[in-house]
């Protein structure tokens, strides 16, 4: 047979062919762009949440620089700057440790230095007025202006008192002339005062760098830099300090934790995810597509046949088929991509409503890697799904394709077992036995049998319809994990905190009586909480972090606890080492000092458990508690424990009197209730008149009170009037604050898993649409066969029904048997390993969708066969193959 070279003729073949198959054609694109809406919402959300993150991230950094120098005097600076590898530098530098106004209690401000030219990588953006210029001009953001009472407009005057060095005892008082108004960040709750180089040089002596000698910023400069891309941050800047000739011991630097690519690869958990993600969606792609290919071929087996007799090759014959594929793709492609990207802006703002970036401003940018990256994965997968229908058409031959029925195969891809059989005669005697049988003619039998006839399709259509019943099942199964009472208790535990603004951005330290006049608690927010209707009991926690030392030549380091080579004691933070913060021959500690009140919220790990010993003997004086750090599932780092129940140490009070303890408990550390939100690893509680006699009782940090059920919104609505109006610098955290967070989570992971559910779903009904419909199209003359030998249609119809309800039904059993399997393995050990789920075998959303499965598999047969052409068994007969 003569091979025809004519690619013109292939290109017309492969258009006729697919205008022929319509049917075909509007599933095949109604399913591509399903697959690619998948991928592109995807893809939207990923893209879309990291953007809004890192940039989030960034302005918490303070810009968009890929990494910061720290502390630098000027000549290290301009030392440093000179690194050739370095695109763009800026020396920024911090003008006062402090802006003292008491307006700037509840939300600080700070006042920068920062070269006009850098503004926009610090995302500063001026709303008004211009850039200062001369030294007594600066730039405010518009809600300090508002917390000083003016309008934010330029020209106005400010007056801004400033503590210069850290052990400056005074306040310099300095007016200003605003030249302008920046936008205030909703990223951060710090207000910001930016000042000319004028002002620098104006005030040079103050300024003086001193870091060195008493740690202090101000005058040190901040040295941001860019290189020409994000790689390898950190081992850059490493390299520039040592081309400097200093080395990391002597300078810090850190990369901007923004951006990504500079550790993307620590995090096999998000990976993972993103992978399976892209899985499931090509298995969901392929499982329709490939059907409906081969669905097509075996239809068109015959054509195929035909095309091979007049001389096409094998090679042609897979061209027409990737030439209809690539047709379909490029009609279902486009509206996919669009549906996916609307889909994608929807989810992704409830992400980032819910993260610690909540003020942040969402938006989800057109990226063009979101499409091209979707456009290219839905490519892939109908590259997939077309390979074996494309093999299967292209190896047969034009005898077989005369002879080929649905389920059958080619006769090169049959088993050798005709080959064993003992000749013709054997072959005639084996064909001319007759089977006997009683019941062979019954409906459901035939029925079951049809499915048979080809399987690869039964189990395809069978895989997909179940796919959608288990993820339905697993995204209920997970939501239900979802432990209210494991994630409060992380952050809860009791109904109400109050505390001074400053508490809240874990700016409390109490480090002594003159500070801590404005970080503390005041007495009055306590007694209005007290008289609220529904108030119960509550209890005042003091807290200070120079009230006592522990004393460091009574106090032997336990071998868990990391060392350096000189056998200083310390941890590991990122993999560096840090000393434990000493006063001379002491280690800093914070002293805690609880009321009654609090002897409820303890978490026992070690020693003794009675709470009510536990209250005599501390009432003694004599002993304390330990607290100790534990991860997210509130297990101990046994690593970090410093203490054991029964050792004796030494507390060394500011005054310098000693005050010796027994360690009567090792409590689990309450970080959100019961700690002044900083890690410390000494901390200890004692009673609230102990705490008194050991420092005073001005260090009153916190109030925690419970209030009747039913009662909590009410109140918050009384203490947020309250911290408005009558003491603004007072604030407050409700437990329905976190519960509020909990249900944003789960209600977050319920729409993400359902509208997958649902296009999962949908892909699976029209793979047994297609199935079914297909099927019944391509019967015809077997239909007529059988009404020529008696027959009815109505027993035609009911055995169609049989076959669809026989779908349904092994739907059920495979959702069944895998989605319990499932179930009790993968999703148990996905939900244990998060500390605020606890796993439940949930399996009612399957149940209840099997009555729909039911319907489905009875309607989709009932409808196809009563919608089919009407004509007579003559014609149908008579109809050419």
């Amino acid at each position: 047979m003569r091979n025809v070279n004519n690619k013109k003729a292939i290109r017309r073949l492969a258009d006729k062919s697919f205008r022929a198959a319509r049917t075909r054609n509007i599933i095949a694109v109604t399913a591509i762009a399903l697959t690619a809406m998948l991928f592109t919402a995807l893809f939207t959300l990923g893209i879309g949440t990291v953007e809004n993150f890192q940039q989030a991230t960034m302005r918490q950094s303070g810009g968009d620089s890929h990494g910061v120098i720290k502390n630098l005097s000027p000549e290290q600076y301009e030392k440093l700057s000179r690194d050739p590898s370095i695109e763009e530098t800026a020396d920024c530098m911090l003008m006062a440790e402090t802006v003292t106004n008491p307006e700037f209690l509840k939300r600080h401000a700070e006042l920068w230095y920062i070269p006009e030219y850098h503004y926009p990588h610090c995302f500063i953006e001026i709303i008004e007025g211009k850039a200062p210029e001369s030294a007594d001009e600066i730039l405010m953001d518009q809600v300090s202006m508002e917390l000083l009472g003016l309008e934010a407009k330029a020209g106005q005057q400010v007056t801004l008192g400033l503590q210069i060095k850290p052990r400056d005892t005074e306040t310099v008082e300095r007016k200003f002339t605003v030249s302008g108004v920046i936008k205030a960040d909703p990223a951060l709750n710090v207000g910001f005062g930016i000042v000319s180089g004028g002002y620098r040089e104006a005030h040079a002596d103050e300024l003086t760098y001193t870091y060195h000698e008493d740690f202090a910023n101000t005058g040190s400069v901040r040295m941001d830099v860019n290189f020409s891309n994000s790689f390898s941050i950190q081992k850059k800047l490493e390299k520039v300090i040592a081309n400097g000739g200093y080395s990391t011991d002597e300078i810090e630097a850190n990369a901007n934790w923004a951006y990504i690519s500079d550790g993307a690869d620590s995090d096999p958990i998000t990976t993972g995810a993103v992978l399976g993600g892209l899985l499931l969606i090509m298995l969901t792609g392929y499982l329709i597509i490939y059907n409906i290919f081969q669905i097509s071929v075996i239809r068109d087996i015959r054509y195929y046949g035909l095309l091979k007799t007049i001389g096409a090759t094998s090679r042609q014959v897979k061209k027409i088929l990737r030439r209809q594929a690539l047709f379909l793709g490029l009609m279902g492609i486009p509206l996919g991509l669009v549906l996916g990207f609307l889909i994608g802006t929807g989810i992704t703002p409830k992400i980032v409503e819910i993260s610690s970036y909540e003020y942040t401003e969402m938006e989800v940018s057109a990226n063009p890697w979101i499409f091209l990256g979707a456009a290219v994965f839905t490519m892939l997968t109908l590259w997939i799904s077309t390979g074996n229908p494309a093999r299967i058409a292209a190896k047969v031959s034009p005898v077989e394709a005369v002879r080929y029925t649905d389920g059958g195969e080619p006769k090169q891809k049959r088993s050798r077992r005709t080959a064993d059989r003992k000749g013709a005669a054997g072959g005639m005697a084996a064909a001319g036995r007759e089977k006997k049988t009683t019941d062979g003619g019954k409906l459901w039998r035939m029925a079951f049998s049809n499915l048979g006839r080809n399987k690869k399709r039964t189990v395809l259509v069978l895989c997909s319809l179940s796919l959608a019943v288990v993820l339905l099942n697993s995204v209920f199964t997970v939501t239900h994990a979802f432990d209210m009472d494991r994630y409060l208790r992380k952050f809860v535990s009791s109904d109400f905190l109050i505390a001074n603004a400053v508490y809240y951005q874990s700016l409390y330290t109490g480090s002594s009586e003159e500070t801590v006049q404005e970080e503390k608690l005041t007495e009055s927010f306590i007694k209005v909480c007290e008289g609220l209707d529904g108030f119960q009991k509550g209890g005042r926690l003091y807290f200070s972090v120079t009230a006592a030392a522990l004393k460091g030549d009574r106090w032997t380091p336990p071998e868990t606890v990391p060392k350096d080579d000189n056998g200083i004691v310390g941890r590991y933070v990122q993999g560096k080492f840090y000393p434990l913060n000493r006063r001379g021959n002491n280690y800093l500690a914070s002293l805690c000092g609880m009321e009654d009140f609090f002897y409820d919220k303890l978490e026992i790990w070690k020693g003794e458990s009675d709470l009510q010993v536990i209250r005599e003997k501390l009432a003694s004086g004599k002993y304390l508690l330990c607290s100790v750090f534990t991860d997210d599932n509130a297990a101990v780092e046994e690593d970090t424990v410093m203490h054991q129940p029964g050792d004796k140490i030494v507390l060394v009070c500011g005054d310098g009197q000693e005050r010796e303890f027994e360690v009567l408990s090792l409590i689990k550390e309450n970080y959100y209730g019961m700690t002044n939100r900083r890690k410390s690893e000494f901390l200890y509680y004692v009673p609230a008149d102990v705490f008194q006699e050991m420092a005073s009782d001005q260090y009153l940090m916190s109030y925690s009170f419970d209030v009747e059920d039913g009662r909590g919104d009410e109140i918050a609505r009384r203490l947020e009037s309250y911290t408005k109006t009558e003491e603004p610098m007072m604030h407050y955290e409700s437990k329905g604050t976190w519960e509020d967070q909990f249900h944003q989570l789960s209600g977050l992971f319920t729409l993400v898993g359902g509208v997958m559910t649902l296009v999962v779903g949908l892909i699976g009904i029209l793979n047994f649409s297609n199935s079914v419909l297909t099927g019944i199209v391509t019967r015809q003359q077997e239909f007529a066969m059988l009404e020529a030998i008696g027959m009815t249609k109505k027993q035609i119809r009911k055995m169609v029904v049989l076959e669809g309800l026989y779908y349904a039904g092994g739907t059920i059993v495979f959702s069944l048997v895998f989605g319990c399997a499932f179930s009790a393995t993968i999703l148990r050990m996905l939900t244990n390993g998060m500390w605020f789920m606890q796993y439940q075998f949930v399996i009612w959303p399957m149940l209840a969708v099997f009555p729909v499965l039911l319907l489905l598999g009875y309607a989709v047969p009932e409808m196809a066969i009563r919608l089919g052409k009407k004509e007579s068994v003559v014609e149908r007969l008579r109809r050419p193959e």
